[in-house]
Formats: C-alpha cells, sequence, structure tokens
C-alpha cells in the first residue's frame, strides 16, 4: 500500500512533541549505500503480490514517477535509507517499473507533465495577451470594424484550449435539410426573331441538298 503524502512529518515537529532520535527518519539508516538500498527494493518487489498491486496502480493510469516517490518516501520514513539515497535510485526504480508494465503490455506513463502542451499555453497566453491589447486598442480610438471583431474571434479561440480538430469539430455546421429548395427556374426557350422574316429562309435554305443550296436566289437560278 503506498504511503499518502499527508502522512509526513511538519517541519519542526519531533522539536516540539518528541525528543530527538525518537523518530526513524531522526536515527541513523539501516541501509547507507544505494547499492544496498536498491537490492532491499528488488527483494521486497520480487514478491508477486505486491508486484501485481503496483501494475494495477499503473494500469488505472497512476504514472509511475509517483509511485516511486511514494515508495522510497515511506522507507525514509521508516529509516530505512537516507532521502539522498531515494534520489539517486528513484530512477532505477522507474526504469524497472517501465520494465514491467511493458512485460504485462500495460500502457503507463512517467509524469502527468506535458512539455509540449505547457509551452503551447505559454504561447497562447502570449498571443492572447497580444490580441487583447490590439481589441483595446480600438476600442479607446473608436475605430472598431469586421477587422476588430475577427479578432475578438481569434483571442476567443486562443483564450480556450480546443485544437484546430476540436475548434472545427465544435464550428457550427451548414443544416442542408434546413434551407428553402431553390424555385425550379424554367430555361429560356428560343425567341422567334419576328422582325427578321428571312432567318425562316435561312434554316429551309441549311437544310436543302447541296444541289440546290449552291443554286442560290439570283435571276440565273429562277431562270
Amino acid at each position: 500500500m503506498a504511503a499518502s503524502v499527508f502522512n509526513g512529518a511538519l517541519p519542526g515537529n519531533s522539536l516540539a512533541t518528541h525528543a530527538t532520535g525518537d523518530r526513524p527518519w531522526e536515527r541513523p539508516p539501516q541501509l547507507s549505500s544505494v547499492e544496498e538500498s536498491l537490492s532491499f527494493y528488488m527483494t521486497q518487489l520480487s514478491n508477486q503480490d505486491t508486484l501485481d498491486d503496483i501494475l494495477v496502480a499503473i494500469q488505472s493510469g497512476v504514472p509511475i514517477k509517483p509511485l516511486v516517490e511514494a515508495l522510497y518516501t515511506s522507507s525514509v520514513m521508516k529509516g530505512v535509507h537516507s532521502l539522498d539515497v531515494g534520489l539517486l535510485i528513484a530512477p532505477a526504480l522507474m526504469e524497472y517499473f517501465a520494465a514491467v508494465a511493458d512485460s504485462y503490455d500495460i500502457e503507463y506513463k512517467f509524469s502527468n507533465r506535458d512539455p509540449k502542451k505547457e509551452m503551447l499555453q505559454k504561447e497562447r497566453a502570449r498571443v492572447t495577451m497580444l490580441l487583447d491589447a490590439a481589441i483595446n486598442r480600438a476600442e479607446e480610438q473608436d475605430m472598431v470594424d469586421e477587422g476588430t471583431e475577427l479578432l475578438r474571434d481569434m483571442a476567443e479561440y486562443t483564450r480556450s484550449d480546443l485544437s484546430r480538430a476540436e475548434a472545427a469539430d465544435t464550428a457550427p455546421e451548414e443544416n442542408i435539410e434546413d434551407k428553402e429548395p431553390e424555385a425550379d427556374v424554367p430555361m429560356d426557350e428560343p425567341v422567334e426573331d419576328e422582325q427578321n422574316p428571312n432567318v425562316e429562309e435561312s434554316q429551309q435554305q441549311e437544310e436543302l441538298p447541296p444541289e440546290q443550296a449552291v443554286q442560290g436566289r439570283g435571276l440565273m437560278a429562277r431562270g
């Protein structure tokens, strides 16, 4: 069972309520070297029941680093080893837990911190501050226009924690079914040219056989 972080001693507690040396962490540690302390933990973790409990915690989403910190802090409070030794063996214990989790095909994470996300949040905060300053300047100078509204939309996006894909999913979509069907526009019918009576005659001439079309309408053709 992992030790709770709230069970630690308060600063100056031993000086006020107990004599010096009554607490285990105030006495010399049982193990003074890194090798002895690491061997101590390997012996404890060789117990299958203990390892199963740790793997259940890792599988439920608990990061490995807090587990290791709770493990060696509990040993420091019991007087097994000093805090310096616990800090030195912590990386080895973290790698051991990760290797065991890999052997059982269990997904794990070392910490809840995401450096990329933290950098993105800092950059968004900086951009949001610049956008708010530009909006306030436009309002003070009474120059609010469409560009100012665009800056407000941008500031609202940078102020939120949504990614580009999430922002695109949450954007209001245009419902095609709610659109009113467009009225059927009749096609333009061909307009007869009443003012030019030669149009019909030219069309008839195009439909004539080649021999008649060549003759034309002159006097020689009439003869």
